[in-house]
């Protein structure tokens, strides 16, 4: 439908692109970019001048807000590794990382350290077990990920530039469903007045978490899951083409299906003081390999309820944060130090499903 639409010169100057995580929203917005903005053809392969500032993240006629989930990215490259045949697509991830963290300014020492291997190309092969610990420290400090006014009206006003290379200006808001209500507001302004040669791409998990004014004022477009030859295409291409068959296997614990996973966590839920049920579930969630794939679900839900916290104490608010980092170190003790993981994950059911049923 979008190559149609591209074909035909008849696209929208607002697009929502929304469906699960993987289902490949961010890579079509950017290949999106790519094409309205290229100098010469469109065609696939093309490497002018602007097509490829938009394939690394540093075309100036592109501008991202990101809030979308990067874990499960950087989980296969912990898992694959890095070579000099995929580190192309390996440091735009890393791009796209520190854009996501650029206007917060807690994390700003660690994305100065981040822009310092972006630098140099070689640190990125010669480092990467140290790289991989800063990126994983960065994941770890922003849990709650919310776009602010400040993030939108800095769109604004590169919105209000003339484009350069490329034919369009595009802004690309990767997890939109996370703005706030001021920024929703302020979105809402430019949406209705969106500058000729501009196109603004919003990505999103399901276009109910986003107001229907919004929505409104967008073409819409839904993704699912991918199928798994689609996934095995995407695998092939982005990491290690001779490790394709471990990687296919494994790809499954990695983009979970959320489905599977709310089964566990009600199952659990309902069942929260009974250690053989938390057996049961534990055994299948680590025969399956969904061991992080399901402390991931937990994460979310308990991100989807951060607006409970705003008539809560200051000492739950704590316990919350408290919560979420407990579930944020068991993950990365599975991924990072290679802990067993039906102990890691029983270890932290134990010690603390009682709170998350209590906030979910």
């Amino acid at each position: 439908m979008l190559r149609h639409e591209i074909e035909r010169h008849s696209l929208p100057n607002t697009m929502l692109l929304y469906g699960p995580d993987g289902s490949g929203k961010f890579l079509t917005s950017l290949e999106l970019t790519r094409v309205v903005s290229c100098v010469e053809n469109g065609k696939a392969g093309c490497n002018c001048a602007s097509c490829y500032g938009t394939k690394r993240l540093i075309s100036n006629d592109l501008f991202i807000i990101c809030k979308s989930n990067l874990r499960n990215s950087f989980d296969l490259w912990r898992k694959y590794g890095v070579s000099e045949k995929n580190v192309t697509h390996f440091v735009c991830d890393l791009r796209r990382l520190a854009i996501c963290f650029s206007f917060e300014e807690h994390t700003r020492r660690e994305i100065s350290e981040l822009e310092e291997f972006l630098g140099v190309s070689n640190d990125v092969l010669n480092r990467y077990d140290e790289l991989m610990d800063l990126v994983y420290r960065l994941l770890d400090l922003s849990e709650i990920k919310i776009i602010t006014i400040d993030m939108i009206r800095a769109a604004q006003r590169f919105l209000s530039l003339r484009s350069g290379l490329g034919k369009y200006r595009v802004l690309i808001i990767d997890g939109a469903e996370n703005m706030n209500e001021e920024a929703q507001n302020s979105f809402l302004k430019i949406s209705e007045d969106t500058p000729e040669g501009a196109l603004i791409v919003l990505t999103a998990s399901s276009k109910d978490l986003l107001r229907s004014t919004i929505v409104s004022r967008c073409r819409v477009y839904r993704f699912t899951t991918l199928k798994k030859e689609d996934q095995r295409a995407i695998i092939e291409e982005k990491y290690h083409p001779e490790l394709l068959d471990t990687t296919y296997a494994s790809l499954e614990s990695v983009m979970y299906d959320p489905l599977i996973m709310r089964d566990y966590f009600e199952k659990l839920a309902s069942n929260v003081t009974n250690l053989e049920i938390m057996n049961e579930v534990v055994d299948t969630v680590t025969t399956n390999g969904h061991t992080t794939g399901f402390l991931d679900y937990v994460l979310d839900q308990l991100r989807e309820r951060v607006e409970i916290l705003c008539n809560r104490s200051v000492e739950e608010i704590y316990d919350y944060e408290n919560l979420m980092n407990k579930i944020s170190f068991a993950r990365r003790s599975i991924l990072y130090s290679n802990a067993n993981r039906e102990s890691t994950l029983i270890d932290f059911l134990l010690h603390n499903m009682k709170d998350v049923v209590k906030y979910c």
